[in-house]
């Protein structure tokens, strides 16, 4: 009896000495900043506020200039932080209206509204459709979904238009974008959705900001060197669009998928999706691969041209 006594405080010990030296570990990584150092802050912290349903959103009725790479460029804001061409614009609920969802691409990163896509879009269609660019910087195809169930009962909307881009799909598999880039400043968490299994989304975590996201950072240390690839859900991301397409079915409202696409090699795989593409590649100016905001990536001002052209001529064959 004596003898499994003193195993068993042993274990009892070695148990507490392991418990300290862990609680000892993660205090120093995160005084010491590992592995996140968040050493860099991305463009949209300065215009953008948490949101619990979406992550982050932009700030409502902001005016800001914003210099990317060597672009300065004015964005502002309505009152719902949707980006509008000019302070105290107001968008129309009753007009006939073409919602924009996506990341930076379709918001316009960069660029003066009247550059971007959507703006371009907007002059090519005149007074036959309002354009509303929900777009936000970062998001992901999870994150489109919800801002469209958000906004879309709001206006008359006649088509919804997304705007995919490779990303999105290692977006989607993600809760916290530092684990992606340890080294930006993030506002929180975003939205994390899963399927269940007949293959239905389900919000399987929800945004919080950092303060209330109770989480270990020697795991996350661990987990990114065990796991260096971050998931590439790519079920969950056609999951996720067609519920976009499922969702615009059943309110009659046109959906388009815009494959913002550089070369060949992007990702185009949506053969089993329902839903109507429009593939950037189509009929590509020259210098394509290269038409982007010099020191940053994005899409430049001719880029966004030959993706508004594509659309306009799209949803003129087939919306009146």
């Amino acid at each position: 009896m004596k003898s499994i006594k003193k195993i068993s405080l042993l274990a009892a010990a070695n148990l507490g000495l392991l418990a300290l030296l862990l609680c000892l570990t993660e205090v120093a990584l995160r005084i010491a900043r590992i592995p996140y150092t968040e050493e860099v802050s991305p463009s949209e912290l300065a215009i953008s506020r948490f949101d619990p349903d979406l992550g982050w959103a932009y700030l409502p009725n902001l005016s800001k200039t914003i210099t990317i790479g060597s672009n300065v460029r004015a964005v502002h804001f309505d009152e719902n932080g949707i980006r509008v061409p000019a302070p105290g614009h107001h968008l129309s609920p009753t007009r006939p209206s073409v919602l924009f969802v996506g990341c930076s691409f379709t918001m316009g990163h960069g660029l003066s509204y009247e550059e971007s896509f959507v703006g371009q879009f907007q002059a090519l269609a005149g007074t036959s459709f309002q354009a509303v660019n929900l777009g936000v910087q970062a998001y992901g195809t999870d994150q489109a979904l919800l801002a469209l169930q958000k906004f879309a009962p709001r206006f008359n909307t006649k088509v919804v238009v997304y705007t995919f881009i490779e990303d999105h799909i290692y977006r989607n598999g993600n809760y916290d974008r530092r684990y992606l880039y340890p080294e930006v400043k993030y506002i929180g968490t975003k939205p994390l959705f899963g399927l269940d299994r007949d293959h239905a989304i389900y919000l399987a975590k929800a945004p919080l900001l950092y303060k209330d996201y109770r989480h270990s950072y020697l795991y996350d240390l661990l987990k990114m060197k065990l796991e260096p690839r971050p998931p590439y859900p790519e079920e969950l991301t056609k999951a996720l669009i067609r519920e976009m397409n499922d969702y615009c079915k059943k309110r009659k409202i046109r959906f388009v998928l815009v494959n913002w696409r550089w070369s060949k090699t992007d990702y185009d795989d949506f053969n089993d999706l329902a839903a109507k593409k429009i593939d950037t590649l189509e009929s590509a100016p020259a210098g394509w691969e290269s038409m982007r905001i010099p020191e940053d990536g994005h899409p430049n001002t001719e880029a966004s041209t030959h993706v508004a052209r594509l659309l306009q001529r799209y949803l003129k064959a087939r919306v009146q």
